[in-house]
């Protein structure tokens, strides 16, 4: 295969156990096969891992025992985001009869689209954008629904940001929404924002993205967040591809040209057949899998190509040296090469750092809302 041999100098053991356990909750959720679920790791590495209650619910649908306490891990889950799912489906309702209809994503757009996945995908908030014109009349009815919210800045800085996050309630009970106007700081990639806002795709009452705009929305936060995501994401992103047919990825191929993110999904693709170990566990899906990244690969000239293979190589660790990942690093070098547009990254950059910096300066707060 063309991805190369794991680098065992990196990766240790208990990464690999990490990596095993994501890819047997992946092939038991795509196959309904209880195989892959049969050896339990340790409780160090479901509690590493993030994934014991999803672990926990796959053996109840597939009817294998699992220890109590990993089973009441797995009760959480599903009462939590049950409750969660409820109480924003009822949020939407009401928001509606404000002319207001935010499109759910990332998390969110798998548990409208798939109902099974709200027992299986955690979730700790939930991701909604609307047009930046309707950002402050959908604070304002948050607001007034018992939302908080924290200081947003200047108003330079709020037309700058890609979102900022409201919560109330506590325990079960806790709603925790991260609110967007885009995806990632203006100018980057401004047309998978307005792609998005433009969907057609609904899951009952709920709009979501398409497919592709949500494969490729997964892919520019992976790179976005500098490589190192829950495991949840990369299940979610090969969830989404998988089983795609030679048209469907072709369309997926084309989604993520448009929108300058062919590196990003290339990049996004392989920390995935890594993070879920399926070389090792399902030789014949990793292969078809690689033949994607391949065919991304073909378009990424050499110069890119070695700046990736750099700044996120093929193994590159679950847990990377912090170094490597400090937000300054990551919203320049990885997100400016990920995304085939360095000077939209740039200019990004600098607009948006001088935003906060002045804010930070003069003590900024945000401005009032019309409640």
């Amino acid at each position: 295969m063309a991805v190369g041999s794991v680098n065992t100098l990196q990766v240790t053991e208990s990464e690999h156990a990490i990596r095993r356990l994501a890819g047997a909750c992946y092939l038991a959720m795509r196959t309904n096969d209880g195989q892959y679920l049969r050896n339990p790791p340790s409780h160090e590495i479901f509690a590493a891992s993030g994934l014991a209650g999803t672990y926990a619910n796959l053996c109840r649908r597939l009817g294998i025992q699992v220890t109590h306490d990993l089973a009441i891990q797995g009760l959480r889950l599903s009462a939590t985001n049950n409750a969660r799912w409820q109480a924003l489906v009822s949020l939407l309702g009401r928001l509606r009869t404000e002319s207001l209809e935010p499109i759910v994503f990332k998390g969110g757009a798998m548990h409208a689209r798939w109902p099974e996945m709200r027992d299986i995908r955690a979730l700790f908030d939930y991701d909604l954008i609307v047009p930046q014109a309707d950002i402050s009349a959908l604070r304002a009815s948050l607001s007034r629904q018992g939302f908080q919210s924290p200081n947003l800045g200047s108003w330079l800085t709020q037309q700058l940001d890609k979102g900022s996050m409201v919560w109330k309630g506590t325990g079960i009970q806790y709603q925790n929404l991260d609110i967007h106007a885009r995806f990632t700081e203006a100018p980057v990639c401004t047309s998978l924002t307005r792609s998005i806002l433009d969907t057609s795709d609904r899951a009952g009452d709920i709009r979501i993205p398409d497919i592709e705009d949500c494969i490729c929305m997964i892919a520019l936060h992976i790179v976005r967040s500098g490589m190192a995501r829950p495991l949840r994401e990369y299940i979610d992103l090969l969830w989404y591809v998988d089983d795609l047919d030679d048209a469907q990825w072709q369309s997926v191929h084309a989604r993520a040209r448009r929108h300058q993110l062919v590196p990003a999904l290339f990049l996004s693709l392989r920390q995935t057949l890594f993070c879920l170990a399926l070389e090792e566990l399902d030789h014949t899906r990793a292969g078809r899998l690689v033949r994607k990244i391949d065919a991304l690969k073909q378009e990424i000239g050499e110069l890119r190509m070695r700046a990736l293979d750099w700044l996120a190589p093929h193994d590159y660790p679950l847990h990377p040296n912090e170094a490597r990942n400090k937000p300054l690093f990551r919203r320049s070098f990885i997100l400016g090469t990920g995304t085939s547009s360095g000077w939209r990254v740039a200019l990004a950059f600098l607009i948006y750092g001088t935003s906060r910096c002045i804010d930070k300066l003069t003590g900024a707060r945000s401005l009032p809302t019309d409640n």
